[in-house]
């Protein structure tokens, strides 16, 4: 954990500690998964994935396929990170909440698109729509409407 990303992991779990009373642990060591975080008997694996705005245009993410982890408990939650005291979209903080096997099922489907001259790294542009309140991935020529996981923890309810 470092620099931007690890501001947006504190985010995430600020998130589960305050707003979903859901308390998080961090594991020894970070492989695949930054945080678990449990209600009651059911545990959620949570990797974390952070973005400045850039080009007052896009968040960029990558995503290394050989260190990503799919379950029916595990979620990648993309923290699009502005200026703090600043809203964006009419919010403070934004996420992205996206199952993993959803995230599975787009990489089946050849949807993600990986980078050039490394199928290993997927390359995750998101581009939001300030006007439409919109939210969504683009990279040559794929897209994802992805307005409906923006905020979206009701996964962990």
């Amino acid at each position: 954990m470092s620099g931007i990303g690890q501001f947006g992991e504190m985010w995430a779990i600020e998130h589960f500690q305050k707003k979903l009373n859901m308390p998080a642990y961090l594991p020894v060591k970070d492989k695949g998964i930054d945080f678990v975080a449990n209600k009651g008997d059911r545990f959620f694996q949570i990797q974390v994935k952070t973005s400045m705005f850039q080009k007052n245009s896009y968040f960029w993410f990558d995503l290394h396929k050989s260190k990503m982890i799919y379950s029916e408990n595990t979620y990648y939650i993309f923290v699009c990170a502005t200026l703090q005291r600043r809203t964006f979209m009419g919010k403070r903080k934004n996420f992205l909440v996206i199952p993993s096997l959803k995230i599975k099922e787009w990489i089946g489907k050849r949807i993600l698109v990986t980078k050039k001259g490394d199928n290993n790294i997927l390359n995750i542009f998101i581009y939001p729509d300030i006007d439409e309140k919109q939210w969504t991935y683009r990279n040559k020529g794929k897209e994802i409407d992805l307005t409906a996981h923006w905020n979206n923890f009701t996964y962990f309810r």
